[in-house]
């Protein structure tokens, strides 16, 4: 359904329209309330979506990551919803710039980034012509791509001159970008993509909001490849929540990455053979010619 919405937003907007907040609103409780019931569930959905998303669509990826990181940090339903609400919209701006620059697989010129950072003042100006939406959800997305050196855009704001939801949505803004394949980059692994986000903590992003989103999300995220000690390739399907590098997982190859015939389920925090397996390293979606979403769907 949200999908759905955000086809006839981009249509609307297009032909000169305004955004309907109470669709979204509605849409976006739905969510939040899934992800209160099953948080695991929707970052399913959000993994199974991720191959057929398009630029605008990735702002579901982003809503899902911040109810999640909301839901972690013990966010009551109405700043969670506003957390959803800022995700999805946050990148509304880009229907406004032409599909060939978004599109573009060769590296953007200085001219054309520049072009391109102008979509968060796009953006504003579509919602602010929107009655009701919350300052806080305008305020993350203003802030989006700020960074706390102050290497960000728009307005080059520095630490904790940049709010609270612009700091978790920078980091969910940029792990959803990284870990799907875009026209100029391959996806690395939720994983390599974590610890991406790690690196840049305490320069570009709020050091203990990154700690927090690992945690709300898992150091491996449900619907990633991993690779296990014993060389299968698993899936991860939920966590453990005594020990996250334990999850349980659906191991779907051998361990000379030939398919599974029959893709079995396995406990790591209770495997309790001589050598008990545990997980040797993250994998990108698609790693050995594996499509994950066939494994969800069955």
């Amino acid at each position: 359904r949200t999908s759905q919405l955000l086809n006839s937003v981009v249509e609307d907007i297009r032909a000169g329209g305004n955004l309907q907040l109470e669709s979204v609103e509605e849409v976006i409780d739905d969510m939040v309330q899934s992800m209160v019931r099953n948080p695991d569930a929707l970052m399913w959905v959000a993994r199974m979506r991720e191959q057929d998303l398009t630029v605008y669509g990735h702002g579901l990826s982003v809503a899902v990551s911040l109810v999640a990181f909301g839901r972690h940090l013990g966010y009551p339903k109405d700043q969670l919803s506003q957390l959803g609400m800022l995700g999805l919209l946050l990148d509304i701006g880009k229907i406004k710039l032409p599909r060939e620059l978004l599109e573009k697989s060769a590296r953007l010129t200085s001219d054309e980034f520049e072009q391109i950072k102008e979509h968060v003042d796009l953006g504003l100006d579509i919602l602010n012509a929107t009655p009701n939406i919350h300052p806080d959800v305008l305020e993350g997305i203003a802030q989006h791509h700020e960074r706390m050196n102050g290497t960000g855009y728009p307005a080059n704001m520095m630490g904790e001159k940049i709010s609270v939801f612009g700091r978790m949505a920078a980091i969910a803004d940029t792990y959803a970008a990284v870990t799907k394949r875009r026209p100029y980059a391959e996806a690395i692994s939720p994983h390599e993509a974590l610890q991406m986000l790690s690196n840049w903590s305490g320069t570009q992003f709020h050091a203990d909001m990154v700690e927090q989103f690992i945690q709300s999300i898992g150091v491996f995220p449900v619907g990633s490849l991993v690779e296990l000690s014993t060389g299968e390739v698993a899936v991860v399907v939920t966590h453990n929540k005594i020990k996250r590098l334990r999850p349980k997982v659906l191991v779907v190859t051998e361990a000379d990455k030939t398919p599974h015939r029959h893709p079995s389920m396995r406990d790591l925090l209770y495997d309790v053979s001589d050598s008990p397996a545990f997980i040797r390293r993250g994998l990108p979606s698609n790693a050995y010619g594996l499509d994950p979403s066939e494994f969800y769907l069955n």
